[in-house]
């Protein structure tokens, strides 16, 4: 049998325990940001204009690995998944339109 779950704005949940964030490292130099465009209009643009603001702000050499999907319903290989887990230091994908 399946389950519902309805979500009620006008009740409000008891608050939740704090969570203890995992320790952080100091990020390296030089940064690879991975970016997987989905092949939508203007996702690889949207991606592009992110990674050149996280560039500005994040005050290290930073470079980009690029996987560009033929289509949204086409999956990201799993020899790409492993290519881009390899060298990039985090990844965004996204969607345009």
């Amino acid at each position: 049998m399946s389950r519902i779950t309805v979500l009620r704005p006008d009740v409000v949940d008891p608050p939740r325990a704090a969570l203890t964030l995992a320790p952080r490292t100091e990020p390296p130099d030089h940064i690879v940001i991975g970016l997987i465009a989905n092949g939508k209009p203007l996702a690889a643009e949207l991606l592009q204009a992110l990674s050149d603001e996280l560039r500005k702000r994040l005050g290290r050499e930073v470079s980009t690995e690029v996987i560009r999907k033929p289509s949204a319903g086409s999956p990201v290989t799993a020899v790409q998944a492993d290519g881009m887990a390899a060298r990039a230091h985090f990844v965004i994908t996204g969607v345009g339109d």
